[in-house]
């Protein structure tokens, strides 16, 4: 996977085995890129392209945008519909099948009898499928670590399982952890092959697996 923007000269390719970060010193060019990946994580048109085999590809699905790091939350929506749906689809495989029919008419069941002492019909819609119980009842994610790298790590790994592998774009990530905390980090995505682009407004120490481009206030690229 790669990452182009006509106004940048070089090319962040995310699969060579370093971790991508690009130091923006000015400030109007920093929400300029930022604004560009928000336009086209909306699906509007943008500037900014990711392409996968060399071939462009819908940003709203192959790139996340984390800028919120303190409290970084694990239950996000996106995440949590597609661990739903993996749910229900696990529910009706034909080892599971028939334990689900028999929950359904047992709940069915159960809920008849205790609304059959009341004056008016009572009906439970949900209970027509497995799905529908299962969104009422709003599976989540544990999320007891405080540690913000390994919540980062555990989240890429849910994205991978549960929807595809894509895009991290961590907004001034540096600023929330040391740099020995990163370096660590860094490494744990190399080794686990989560393809992450660092976008940072200022430089902080140079990780031994980074390859860095900075663009000072005069928009000059230094390598």
């Amino acid at each position: 996977m790669k990452y182009a923007h006509p106004e940048i000269g070089t090319v962040f390719d995310f699969d060579n085995g370093k971790i991508n970060a690009l130091v923006i010193e000015n400030p109007d060019f920093f929400c300029k890129l930022l604004t560009d990946f928000y336009s086209q994580l909306c699906g509007a048109d943008g500037e900014g392209i990711v392409s996968l085999s060399d071939t462009p590809v819908d940003m709203a699905k192959y790139v996340e945008l984390l800028d919120v790091f303190v409290p970084f939350e694990l239950n996000r929506k996106s995440l949590l519909t597609k661990i739903t749906a993996a749910l229900e689809k696990n529910a009706t495989e034909p080892e599971h099948y028939e334990e689900t029919m028999r929950f359904l008419r047992d709940a069915e069941v159960y809920f008849d009898k205790i609304a059959f002492d009341f004056p008016c019909d009572i009906v439970f819609p949900k209970l027509s499928s497995i799905g529908a119980l299962l969104k009422s009842a709003a599976p989540e994610l544990r999320d007891d670590s405080s540690d913000l790298c390994e919540k980062l790590l555990d989240y890429f790994e849910l994205v991978r399982e549960f929807d595809r592998d894509k895009l991290f774009v961590l907004v001034n990530f540096r600023s929330y952890v040391s740099d020995d905390k990163f370096e660590l980090f860094a490494q744990s995505v190399l080794s686990h092959g989560y393809r992450v682009f660092l976008i940072e407004s200022s430089e902080r120490k140079r990780a031994s697996t980074e390859n860095r481009l900075l663009i000072d206030k005069d928009l000059c690229e230094i390598g």
